[in-house]
């Protein structure tokens, strides 16, 4: 207790405690009487928001200690045992003590190592005789005190009475999804489970995994809490299916662009490959289950019938999707897997906003790309009403199969007209 008002009051110095006498950042109303203060949390998705919450206000530092006492003895409303690992006939040592409060009693990972860390700086445990026995004080004492934690430990409160457990519905996945982190990740928290998902639930800032920079991470499996449009991805660090699985809100996850379009015409997969039909699109957010390996398709002369395209962006360019569509084989392929395609041009619906580049001057911009993917009649950028430095709209994406370049739709400002124009006249 003498830690854990060190480390909540900072070392008695803090507002809360200066002004309202609370040692151990405990949130609600004493007596009637509460203090406002400002103070970081994170909201049900993990996501990290400063906002302004109601502490309790003590008469006495003494009603602040007892307080806190019958708070780590009597639990919450929902679970009396709450803190039971922390009680004296459950805890070994004050080292248990602390661990048993970790993802707690209070919202950071670390949050046990900060107070054995203390114990041992100062010789606390001397002051009642208590020592860390060798089989209690294992590496858990340390393998995370060097962790990060982005909330002020002087305005970290206890965790809440918490609302039933959130219904999460799961999908699974084929684990062939690999994303990079999203340029935001560091906002959000990892977990063990969903956050609300489950009473066990802890989490663990990134760079206490060891992550310090945005990496690719491999996913298996995507959960939904009911009622919500909240969705959750559990991940790994590493291809190995048996690497250690964590749970992160979407936010911290960037997806790939992808952007698709209706097609038709037959084309032939290599049924040699090591690739396979999957029922999504393999990294996008609804993730992919595979529906067959390419060996297992019987070759058919005039290949099987397709029905969509979709085009993914990559910092290589577009990758080729093509969705199959032929009696019962369906699913979805990588136009690297495929020997003869629908079509020259692969095209698929797109939203986006250009600017006309130096570059188009010198190069032809053309009216349609027809079914066969050929592109027609050309134009010079003289010959229209595009300028260097127009802005236009994008609406359709077309990536050429013989030469691997990319095309966009335009519309030309202040007309109907469209164009089709080679991606390095836009920027």
């Amino acid at each position: 207790m003498m830690a854990q008002a060190a480390l909540e009051s900072a070392w008695g110095q803090s507002q809360l405690t200066t002004e309202a006498n609370n040692f151990f950042g405990i949130k609600g109303a004493y007596n009637g009487q509460s203090v406002s203060m400002p103070t970081t949390e994170y909201n049900s998705n993990g996501q990290m928001v400063n906002t302004t919450a109601n502490f309790k206000k003590y008469p006495s530092a003494y009603a602040s200690f007892a307080d806190n006492g019958s708070t780590l003895r009597n639990g919450t409303s929902w679970n009396p045992r709450y803190y039971s690992g922390s009680w004296k006939e459950n805890a070994s040592s004050y080292v248990a003590a602390a661990n048993a409060l970790t993802g707690k009693y209070a919202t950071a990972p670390n949050y046990g190592a900060s107070l054995i860390n203390l114990i041992q700086t100062y010789n606390l445990d001397q002051v009642f005789g208590e020592t860390a026995s060798s089989s209690s004080s294992s590496s858990s004492a340390t393998a995370t005190s060097s962790s990060s934690e982005t909330s002020s430990s002087a305005t970290t409160a206890p965790v809440a009475q918490k609302a039933p457990l959130a219904s999460v519905k799961y999908y699974h996945s084929s684990g062939a999804d690999q994303v990079p982190l999203s340029s935001k990740y560091k906002k959000y928290y990892v977990y063990n489970h969903i956050k609300g998902a489950s009473h066990s639930e802890k989490k663990y800032t990134w760079q206490s995994l060891g992550v310090n920079n945005r990496v690719n991470v491999y996913l298996d499996m995507r959960g939904v809490k009911q009622g919500t449009s909240s969705s959750w991805y559990r991940l790994r660090f590493y291809q190995n299916t048996k690497a250690k699985k964590f749970w992160v809100y979407a936010p911290a996850l960037s997806f790939a662009q992808t952007y698709y379009g209706s097609t038709s015409g037959r084309l032939t997969p290599n049924v040699k490959s090591a690739g396979k039909l999957y029922n999504h699109v393999v990294g996008t957010p609804t993730l992919a289950k595979s529906v067959t390996k390419l060996k297992s398709l019987k070759p058919k002369k005039a290949g099987y019938s397709v029905d969509k395209t979709a085009l993914q962006s990559s910092s290589k360019g577009p990758i080729l999707w093509y969705r199959v569509s032929d009696g019962k084989t369906k699913g979805w392929i990588k136009g690297s897997d495929v020997t003869s395609y629908p079509a020259s041009v692969a095209i698929a619906n797109a939203k986006a906003t250009k600017v006309v580049a130096k570059s188009a001057s010198s190069n032809l911009l053309y009216d349609r790309a027809v079914d066969n993917g050929n592109m027609q009649k050309h134009y010079k950028v003289a010959q229209t009403n595009l300028k260097i430095g127009t802005k236009v709209t994008v609406d359709k994406i077309g990536y050429k199969i013989q030469d691997h370049s990319t095309w966009y739709r335009i519309t030309a400002p202040g007309s109907n007209n469209k164009y089709w124009v080679s991606a390095k006249c836009l920027s």
